[in-house]
């Protein structure tokens, strides 16, 4: 089947919360905020702004103002490769197209495009950003797409069977203290592909022996052709 068009609903302040509903979950702190107006000075690369951010806040504003180019810098012209890599090898892991996938940061819904192109059928979006949400949604990848905050607590009455992450676990975005609330979203025996800055691999990487996770998969790869740019391509699974 085709997922049909993700749903927006008035956020509650505090923490996120995503419950039942007829179809399936909906985050009930999502909103498509308008697009804050004026222009965003950045360096030649933006994806080195985008690595030296250093609050939730300077986040947000920076993806809503680069939503609509995004897609542009970075994957037409950075010719970053991680959203793909990350989505062929949870194909790869995961037979059942109708498993629940849960896309961290899913930004512009790249990995979920990628997803529905392999048969992904149940795929949720998380991602900070009202703006690149708006986005996400216009590929009609998502089931559900929620404005999340990943380093805050996210109660769920639903499990997610796999877990998916490109371009948020680097350098100034989300760290290895939020594993434990992620995980938390996940069923027993969820399949796990995240791609992961290597400077902050180590740091996960106890963060997922600690939970037991089994890691079957692990290796730095280049995610741009014709430079030096890796990042931690990870697949684990956690215990029944």
């Amino acid at each position: 089947t085709t997922p049909g068009p993700a749903r927006a609903v008035v956020p509650k302040p505090g923490r996120t919360h995503i419950g039942h509903d007829v179809g399936g979950p909906v985050c009930r702190t999502v909103q498509h905020r308008k697009r804050q107006t004026g222009s965003v000075s950045e360096p030649d690369d933006p994806l080195l702004r985008a690595r030296s951010l250093r609050s939730v806040e300077a986040a947000r504003r920076l993806y809503d103002e680069w939503a609509e180019r995004y897609d542009h810098d970075v994957f037409e012209q950075a010719g970053v490769t991680g959203s793909l890599q990350v989505a062929d090898l949870l194909a790869e892991y995961v037979r059942d197209r109708s498993t629940p996938v849960v896309d961290l940061g899913c930004g512009t819904g790249a990995v979920g495009t990628r997803l529905a192109e392999l048969g992904f059928t149940t795929i949720t979006g998380l991602d900070l950003s009202p703006a690149m949400l708006s986005v996400a949604e216009r590929t009609g990848a998502y089931r559900h797409l929620a404005e999340c905050d990943l380093t805050n607590p996210i109660e769920t009455e639903d499990r997610f069977g796999a877990a998916v992450s490109a371009g948020t676990f680097t350098t100034g975005h989300v760290t290895a203290e939020a594993v434990p609330g992620v995980l938390a979203l996940l069923q027993p025996e969820a399949t796990i592909v995240w791609a992961i800055a290597p400077t902050l691999w180590p740091s996960f990487e106890q963060r997922l022996d600690a939970a037991r996770a089994h890691i079957s998969a692990s290796e730095a790869v280049p995610i741009r052709p014709g430079t030096d740019d890796l990042t931690h391509l990870i697949v684990a699974q956690l215990p029944g």
